[in-house]
């Protein structure tokens, strides 16, 4: 396919892709506060370039994190060249209303002073991608993980500014889509003035759908390098006294897709006549599905024990009942993940006993956690073998071996210890990929390009 028959395909389905925001957005209404307005004009690029902007000498340098999963993982990097390079001001794009919220929320002090702007990137039309671009002027733009746009990274190339693809992931799910269109990714791809791969599997995958090899690096993953805030440990832990839970077991549901809840519950309602101490946190992934999931666990068929259900955005010191304890906590909010990871004792990793292709693990293995998933892990293959290699995690194959590894883990804590140990390890043995993304950003970093 040629980048024109793609554009032209493009301008066909944007007013599709305008209708799915405005139905997802009604859809997800009793969240709004937690969320951003569309502010669908973004998306065209149709946006004003800020005035602390206007000032300044120095162009600004570009990051573009698609959701939260992916600025959480860059926000180590992006707050590195903000401590090496503070004389540039910094652009930070999303494309999703929970990944805004996030950016907004992690750097509102900085949005204030002038020093980051947040915006929207515009959908993948040659005219809105020129608009963004000549609004703000970056003298690098670095994209995470597996963004390709051919209009963007033609755009840039049009500019003459350089742009990197850092994180770089390529499944074999992705490369095979990708392959099908392998003359329009090929061309995008050498459009790259840089490429760091995860890994050498993720490296072959890229060279194979066209990136130069010059211009690919291997570095791992930047994911390895996490930051824990301390104050979101401590939010867990308040969190967890809150709940009256400090002699409870408690197991995570974290990132659980459609399909993934009931089964989560059958297996707590089977669970927890064997350990009486155990509750459960359950945090979909999605912020539309907070009301339906929270419906699901109060439904009297599936909820016959009658177990006590609360939403996290309801907790107050004075809403917890004393003499009713909570079993089942909902997350219904967004950004607190790692409060959630501090406040339990054992993780089930959603989006693996449906086929989505799993979450991220390293988080709860930074925070010295058991984890146990599902066989759907093909987003993370790579990362999923090395825990496994090394006793670090344990895969599932059904609903029934779930139970089996809960239970086995509940019941034998020294040997839950010990998977979670080799989990934490394996993190700070994996760490470094900043670095080695550092140097090679270094010379775009330095060199003297005034707006």
């Amino acid at each position: 396919m040629s980048r024109f028959f793609y554009t032209l395909l493009y301008y066909c389905l944007t007013p599709a892709f305008f209708v799915r925001l405005l139905l997802k957005h009604q859809k997800s209404s009793a969240y709004k506060e937690q969320r951003q307005s569309l502010r669908l004009a973004e998306r065209l690029g149709l946006f004003s370039r800020p005035e602390s902007f206007k000032n300044r000498v120095q162009a600004p340098v570009w990051f573009h994190t698609v959701s939260v999963g992916e600025f959480i993982a860059a926000l180590p990097l992006i707050r590195q060249v903000i401590q090496d390079y503070p004389q540039y001001p910094l652009v930070i794009t999303c494309t999703t209303t929970t990944g805004s919220a996030q950016i907004i929320k992690t750097f509102s002090a900085e949005i204030k002073q002038g020093t980051i702007f947040h915006v929207y990137l515009p959908y993948d039309l040659p005219g809105s991608m020129r608009r963004f671009f000549k609004k703000i002027r970056p003298r690098l733009g670095i994209i995470m993980e597996t963004e390709i746009w051919p209009n963007l990274l033609a755009a840039a190339q049009q500019m003459s500014i350089p742009l990197w693809l850092l994180n770089a992931r390529m499944s074999a799910r992705s490369a095979k889509g990708y392959g099908r269109i392998k003359g329009l990714t090929q061309t995008a791809l050498q459009q790259f003035t840089g490429i760091a791969a995860q890994d050498v599997l993720d490296a072959e995958r890229l060279k194979t759908l066209g990136a130069n090899e010059d211009s690919l690096s291997i570095t791992g993953s930047i994911k390895f390098d996490i930051q824990l805030n301390p104050e979101d440990i401590k939010a867990g832990k308040t969190l967890r006294q809150q709940l009256q839970w400090q002699d409870s077991q408690v197991l995570i549901a974290a990132s659980t897709h459609k399909g993934e809840d009931e089964i989560l519950l059958s297996a707590y309602q089977k669970l927890k006549p064997l350990y009486p101490q155990l509750v459960m946190i359950i945090v979909p992934r999605h912020p539309e599905r907070f009301q339906s999931v929270y419906q699901l666990l109060n439904t009297k068929k599936l909820n016959a024990e009658n177990y006590n259900v609360i939403k996290r955005s309801l907790i107050k010191e004075k809403l917890i009942d004393q003499d009713k304890p909570v079993d089942i906590l909902l997350g219904d909010s967004m950004g607190e993940m790692i409060r959630y990871f501090a406040c339990a004792d054992l993780v089930f990793m959603g989006g693996t006993l449906v086929p989505t292709g799993g979450h991220n693990l390293l988080e709860p293995a930074a925070m010295g956690l058991p984890i146990v998933y599902g066989p759907h892990m093909f987003n993370f293959n790579a990362i999923s073998e090395l825990f496994l290699h090394y006793q670090a995690a344990l895969q599932v194959a059904d609903n029934e071996s779930l139970e089996q590894a809960l239970n086995n883990l509940l019941a034998d804590k020294a040997g839950a210890d010990i998977m979670a140990g080799h989990a934490k390890q394996l993190i700070e043995q994996n760490a470094g990929a900043m670095t080695k993304m550092m140097v090679l950003l270094k010379p775009f970093l330095q060199y003297t390009n005034d707006t």
